[in-house]
């Protein structure tokens, strides 16, 4: 789902006719994104009227001609749920969700009730959110406690992330019960290894998971290749020698561990062997096939130094790609002009990643993960005036967000 919010400009809807017909679904559909882009509320009675209306159309006259309306009906759900979100306005929202929850098939359901989730914890019912999601993992799979486990984690919810996570085991040991084929148990015990991770973690309780980690990085070649799974987290947390010790096995992703590993010894103070991994990260291939480490890849250049500017070129070049961009990659943008002093530049990306954060329901602030890395590299005189963009990001010291294992 593309968020209008932060694009200058409305994507005609699929199956539209070439030329739009005043007055028509597809031409009002047009007008409300056009208004949103211009964050003009008026959107939002366009949008409104128009879902109503198709929604109380037989279902199927929605269907018809390849379900032309109802295809307009959830992109206009889409659209207006993603600006009311903005504005702060999250009971239309949440009807709004409620309603293509009804009208979706199954499998597309789930999805909007995940998102009437986001919404609840973003507005600050935690309690409605949790329980909203207690009943899409009862009636799913291990990927919804999964998603209960880490959202609980995110709000500091410890309680119900391991009351969660006592419900995901019970729900692998019935899976395993019930399967004969042994790669798929271990990959079951793998995931449920690595919730348990997280949740000591949160803990405090470092021994223990690692141990839950190295469990899932033996049992699942998933986790064997991919174990930035923890040691990013552990990065974060301030727990540097520990996660150097899982970085040491990443021979799959050279620049994500390049850059992981540079991190833990750059924020230990290991500055001359941090600048050594960064650059032989640099020299790794970039892979034929398959997605690059981007996040890695351009920090990578920012912490040394981006002299030449090729991480920010990477980053707008990217940007001027990609319709429906993240907040990520916005992030990246403004940091990446910050740290040239162009605070004009480096404050409007930086507002727009709020802006996509907030809308899609993602925070309404950005991650303190991410203040973390302006910690470390924007002078300390400059940092105040960012920190607004940033989840608690006032509690940070630079260089050390979390204390841990090296703290």
């Amino acid at each position: 789902m593309s968020d209008p919010t932060t694009t200058s400009h409305a994507t005609q809807p699929p199956g539209a006719p070439a030329t739009l017909i005043k007055g028509s679904w597809e031409e009002k559909l047009i007008r409300g994104q056009q208004l949103i882009a211009a964050q003009n509320d008026e959107a939002i009675g366009l949008l409104q009227s128009l879902i109503d209306r198709l929604a109380n159309l037989p279902e199927s006259q929605r269907r018809a001609a390849n379900q032309r309306l109802d295809r307009i009906l959830l992109q206009a759900i889409t659209d207006l749920v993603f600006y009311l979100t903005y504005r702060d306005r999250y009971t239309e929202a949440l009807a709004n969700t409620a309603l293509a929850a009804r009208l979706s098939a199954p499998e597309h359901s789930v999805v909007w009730q995940q998102h009437s989730a986001a919404l609840l914890l973003q507005s600050g019912d935690l309690d409605a959110a949790f329980a909203l999601l207690d009943r899409i993992a009862r009636a799913g799979d291990i990927t919804h406690w999964h998603d209960l486990v880490m959202n609980a984690l995110r709000h500091h919810r410890l309680d119900v992330a391991q009351a969660a996570l006592g419900e995901t085991e019970r729900t692998v040991n019935r899976a395993i019960a019930t399967l004969s084929d042994e790669q798929e148990m271990r990959q079951a015990r793998a995931q449920l290894a690595y919730l348990k991770a997280h949740v000591v973690l949160e803990q405090g309780k470092i021994e223990e998971c690692m141990a839950w980690a190295q469990y899932a990085m033996a049992a699942s070649d998933f986790f064997s290749s991919n174990p930035g799974y923890f040691y990013i987290q552990l990065v974060d947390r301030g727990y540097y020698r520990e996660a150097l010790t899982l970085i040491h096995y990443d021979q799959t992703n050279p620049i994500r561990a390049g850059f992981w590993g540079g991190l833990a010894l750059y924020r230990r103070g290991e500055h001359e062997q941090a600048e050594q991994r960064w650059r032989q990260a640099l020299r790794a291939p970039l892979p034929d096939q398959g997605p690059t480490d981007f996040l890695e890849l351009v920090m990578t250049h920012y912490y040394l130094g981006d002299k030449e500017g090729r991480g920010l070129a990477s980053v707008l070049g990217d940007l001027q790609q990609q319709q429906d961009v993240a907040f990520g990659q916005l992030f990246l943008a403004g940091l990446g002009w910050a740290l040239r002093n162009d605070r004009t530049a480096a404050h409007s990306n930086f507002r727009l990643a709020v802006m996509r954060s907030k809308s899609t329901a993602s925070g309404r602030l950005l991650p303190h993960f991410w203040w973390a890395f302006c910690a470390d590299l924007l002078p300390a005189t400059e940092q105040d005036e960012y920190a607004r963009y940033f989840a608690d990001a006032t509690s940070t010291l630079a260089g050390k967000p979390f204390k841990g294992s090296d703290g």
